[in-house]
């Protein structure tokens, strides 16, 4: 294991210290836990997930993001 020295704010090193002693655990297994949290918080969102409930509401073609077929016309000027 890797020894590092963190600079924290008086009030947060006593916030930690009340945690670890109430959950009954040791100030460094409190202090690496809350380092994995907020690691995997700030991952981001897997959008398959977020955008499950919309999946296949949608109409139209199944390849229209691949088939350049759909994009033959793009960038050219209508006729009127």
């Amino acid at each position: 294991m890797v020894v590092k020295t963190v600079k924290l704010p008086t009030a947060l090193d006593a916030r930690l210290r009340r945690a670890a002693r109430s959950a009954n655990r040791s100030y460094s297994a409190l202090m690496r836990e809350a380092i994995v949290r907020g690691l995997e918080k700030s991952e981001g969102i897997d959008m398959s997930t977020a955008l499950a409930g919309f999946i296949g509401a949608g109409e139209g073609p199944g390849d229209l993001s691949t088939n350049k077929h759909y994009f033959r016309d793009i960038g050219r000027k209508r006729a009127r």
